[in-house]
């Protein structure tokens, strides 16, 4: 009877906004292939025809990707709807794995190998991808809401830096305004 990690093999993704890599591991951390494709939908198809010609027959891909809800959110939502098994590593795992070996590397394709690894050995512990476009939508309009308060905040502080510098007493005409009546 076989462990059930022995029934997967692991890829690692670093996904970048114009293209990603992908690297293929099995249970002992041997490689089996690498990749990089596009960042774009049409490139997305030949990652799963890449992995899966590489999957020895009986064997299950695990996805690891790193960052799901920025520059990985489509390939995550793709892998998904395509029923495979997707993992979200965080970024802090793949660096302590960088960073403990002997000699540091930093290359996309390192970085793909070490975000495999991590799915390798936190199989278990690692939240599955749940790239839900209502939960997106609603970051993108946090952030525009957080970035339209701060340019207002940032105008009217200039506005009152101008107006002191011209006018010094302008605080003052509420006050002189409410005697006038």
């Amino acid at each position: 009877m076989s462990h059930y990690k022995q029934m997967h093999i692991y890829v690692g993704m670093d996904l970048h906004k114009a293209q990603h890599t992908a690297v293929i591991i099995n249970c002992w951390n041997e490689r089996l292939g690498e990749i990089q494709i596009e960042n774009k939908p049409s490139a997305f198809d030949d990652l799963m025809k890449f992995v899966k010609k590489h999957t020895p027959k009986g064997l299950t891909p695990v996805y690891g990707l790193e960052d799901t809800a920025g520059n990985g959110r489509s390939i995550a939502v793709h892998l998904v709807e395509n029923k495979q098994i997707v993992k979200e590593v965080n970024s802090a795992l793949s660096y302590n794995e960088r960073m403990s070996n002997a000699t540091t590397q930093k290359s996309d394709s390192w970085d793909a190998f070490c975000i495999a690894k991590v799915l390798l050995s936190r199989l278990d512990e690692l939240p599955d991808a749940n790239p839900q476009d209502i939960y997106w939508t609603m970051g993108q309009v946090v952030a525009r809401r957080n970035s339209i308060v701060k340019h207002t905040a940032m105008l009217k502080n200039q506005l009152h830096q101008q107006l002191s510098y011209h006018y010094p007493s302008y605080k003052l005409i509420p006050q002189i305004l409410k005697q006038l009546k």
